[in-house]
């Protein structure tokens, strides 16, 4: 469990100016499962993912009262480095909240290069939590972004959709529904079932497999992502998955690259990311991210009506395809 920098609800020593944001600041409780209604697969899984939750809203509340970009990342390097990418992407929907409301010069972009690259993504994601929140920011937010890395933020949007209004998501709804950004948005609606099934892999199928099938895919490569990165799966957690995928197999191997490459951004791969690459890729999470970057190479070159984020995915499925998936069966 990480220390909050106070009690969101009674914040010492701010001043009158600073208490202006107490209304924005968000409790801890919004990460209780009993309170979000979502089922556990065990005590345990059910503790680290409302930790993972409780890390997130701590780094949101941090910087939603920080000056500058430079006093979130100082804030940031007292986070457990497992828990740190999360309590980044909690920071980077505090800081654009901020700019929404305030009269200072936008920190956003200062945030977003304060954290590149060793938390460029989970920033990226973050950015779409602000976006889900502040629908009217849309603009300005996806201004401050990087141009591949700017379907990471409806990424988020479709995280933070799931994770408050799940049976708005699971009745097939979504905040974006077409070009691209709906694709990114259903890979945010796939790490999210991760945690609204409570770390059961056989929930999240099942959920999955309740979607339309051109939604699929793009699922299962976030809940990929999510199970790599979060951890709480184990060794039978990813095969179970990688058969339940079948044809999207793919997809779900492209989603825990991922997580191994925002991981290995960070420094040393935690275990949970060497599990999942090993598992399903029969290589370590560093070996894992290095075909990603690899990947990210000459983009330029990919098809001009596919944007390049999509290329990159594709690239990267297709070479574990390939190489590796079918020794993992």
């Amino acid at each position: 469990m990480i220390p909050l920098p106070f009690d969101p609800f009674d914040p010492p020593g701010l001043s009158p100016p600073m208490m202006l944001w107490r209304p924005f600041l968000l409790s801890l409780g919004e990460a209780n499962f009993e309170r979000r209604g979502f089922a556990s697969a065990s005590k345990e899984r059910k503790t680290q993912l409302e930790t993972i939750g409780e890390a997130f809203i701590a780094g949101y509340n941090k910087a939603l009262l920080a000056r500058d970009a430079a006093e979130v990342r100082l804030a940031s390097s007292g986070v457990e480095p497992f828990l740190r990418g999360f309590a980044v992407e909690g920071s980077a929907m505090g800081v654009a909240v901020h700019d929404a409301f305030s009269l200072r010069r936008p920190v956003l972009p200062e945030l977003l290069a304060e954290f590149d690259p060793d938390f460029t993504y989970l920033a990226h994601v973050g950015c779409g939590w602000a976006m889900a929140r502040l629908p009217w920011r849309r603009a300005p937010i996806l201004k401050a972004l990087d141009p591949l890395l700017c379907w990471l933020a409806f990424d988020g949007m479709g995280f933070h959709d799931t994770y408050f209004k799940p049976r708005r998501v699971m009745s097939f709804w979504r905040r974006v529904s077409s070009g691209y950004a709906a694709r990114a948005y259903d890979q945010g609606v796939g790490r999210a079932l991760w945690f609204t099934c409570g770390g059961s892999v056989e929930d999240a199928i099942r959920t999955i497999q309740g979607f339309p099938l051109t939604r699929q895919g793009d699922l299962w490569a976030g809940l990929g992502l999510a199970m790599a990165y979060a951890g709480c799966g184990d060794r039978s957690d990813f095969r179970i998955a990688l058969a339940a995928a079948e044809l999207n197999r793919c997809h779900f191997a492209q989603g825990i690259a991922f997580a191994c490459e925002a991981r290995a951004r960070a420094g040393v791969p935690p275990p949970a990311a060497n599990l999942a690459a090993m598992t399903v890729c029969e290589m370590s999470a560093l070996e894992l991210s290095e075909r990603v970057r690899v990947s990210r190479e000459d983009l330029s070159r990919g098809h001009p009506d596919v944007p390049d984020y999509e290329v990159w995915r594709g690239r990267t499925s297709s070479s574990l395809t390939v190489s590796r998936l079918e020794a993992a069966e």
